[in-house]
């Protein structure tokens, strides 16, 4: 891909479809969808900027359109930093990258009241939004060395 800005957007897609494979996973094993579900999050944040109460199927579907924009976007401003790890490998790089987007999530979440409160939350869902962001990490870490090599390889 000759755009390093529109493979960085590809490889924040590829990341964000990553992660909704895990969402049923993640969900199954705790018994319920957590407290940063991006339809609860959705329904928080939306509620109160439309001043109503989203019912379940409106906060799915704005679920989906957050995560279509957010993931890309992850992936754009990954793709501006991520040279000074290029010589990292993909699990190093990767798991960083899952790691700012953790670290963004938890200072964000309490600023947005997106959720609620992280001491309310279980340990397991401590350990999965862990688990969900090193896997978008990993995945979008992947597909942007796979994107940058296809373009190296083409022309060399």
């Amino acid at each position: 891909m000759r755009d390093p800005y529109a493979a960085a957007y590809v490889a924040g897609a590829v990341g964000t479809g990553a992660l909704g494979l895990l969402v049923s996973v993640r969900n199954a094993s705790l018994g319920h969808p957590p407290p940063y579900a991006a339809r609860h999050i959705a329904r928080q944040v939306l509620s109160r900027l439309l001043r109503r109460r989203m019912s379940r199927h409106e906060a799915s579907r704005w679920a989906f359109a957050l995560r279509a924009g957010y993931g890309p976007l992850l992936g754009m401003g990954w793709g501006l930093v991520r040279r000074r790890t290029s010589k990292w490998t993909l699990l190093q790089s990767g798991v960083l990258l899952g790691l700012g987007v953790l670290a963004f999530e938890r200072a964000a979440f309490p600023i947005f009241k997106a959720t609620a409160l992280a001491n309310t939350w279980s340990r397991a869902e401590h350990v999965w939004l862990f688990a969900q962001t090193a896997v978008f990490g990993i995945v979008t870490e992947a597909t942007m060395r796979w994107l940058v090599k296809e373009e190296t390889s083409a022309t060399a």
